[in-house]
């Protein structure tokens, strides 16, 4: 029997060691199953991209949060176009591979944000799209050639994911917590129980483009929503 009380305070931690407003680190509430690691000064030291990292190795070296090798992390960073020299929004996602405790800079694709997006046009005009299909897989291969800076990280199928969701800063995780629920029979009716509307559903799917879309339509219907719990699977932030 799962306990919503209890579900509810294992999982009461910052959304993904970000925060809003600049809070002191002596104003911050105890938690009783996970750590508070996030250091502000440290952060603040730290260019765009070193902060996603360090987020990312926080996340990583909690077992609770995250599996080893699981999980990835984004942000959407503003950057210079070495081609242009104009700036130009880029989605810097974890890659395929490696372990979020100890990524380094080197473990994330850098992608053209607008590029991805763009890939819907091209997917929506596919007869043969749908959920496995063969215009879904020929995305995958797309993602290449919305690279920024020819950063040669091969980008996590979980792109979509990331791209999509309109947050700056996603995290997309497997807390043991949230795999008892994701992985029971009535996981949306928890869902809804435990988090009310600070969290949606979406039953499971096979990660890519798909599912991305399918979050992305859950996020404009629903703007308010801090978090996705991904039936069989685990949750996105």
């Amino acid at each position: 029997m799962i306990d919503p009380n209890h579900i509810r305070a294992k999982l009461s931690l910052p959304r993904a060691g970000v925060r809003r407003r600049s809070v002191s680190f002596s104003t911050m509430p105890s938690y009783q199953f996970v750590n508070y690691l996030w250091d502000d000064a440290k952060a603040a030291s730290l260019d765009p991209v070193a902060r996603l990292v360090y987020r990312s190795n926080l996340l990583g070296s909690d077992q609770r949060i995250t599996n080893t090798g699981g999980g990835n992390t984004s942000s959407k960073i503003s950057e210079k176009d070495p081609l242009t020299g104009q700036p130009v929004e880029v989605l810097w996602v974890k890659g395929s591979g490696g372990d979020l405790r100890t990524s380094t800079r080197e473990n994330f694709s850098s992608l053209y944000q607008q590029k991805l997006l763009d890939l819907q046009k091209l997917y929506a005009a596919r007869a043969d799209k749908g959920l496995k299909s063969a215009a879904e897989d020929d995305m995958v291969g797309m993602y290449t050639h919305a690279t920024f800076n020819l950063n040669p990280r091969a980008s996590s199928i979980d792109t979509p994911l990331h791209s999509f969701l309109p947050g700056k800063h996603v995290d997309h995780m497997h807390p043991n917590a949230i795999i008892a629920i994701a992985a029971s029979k009535h996981c949306e009716k928890l869902t809804q129980e435990i988090f009310g509307g600070a969290m949606a559903y979406v039953p499971w799917m096979r990660p890519g483009f798909e599912l991305g879309l399918a979050m992305q339509k859950i996020a404009r219907e629903n703007p308010k929503i801090r978090a996705i719990m991904m039936g069989q699977h685990g949750f996105i932030s």
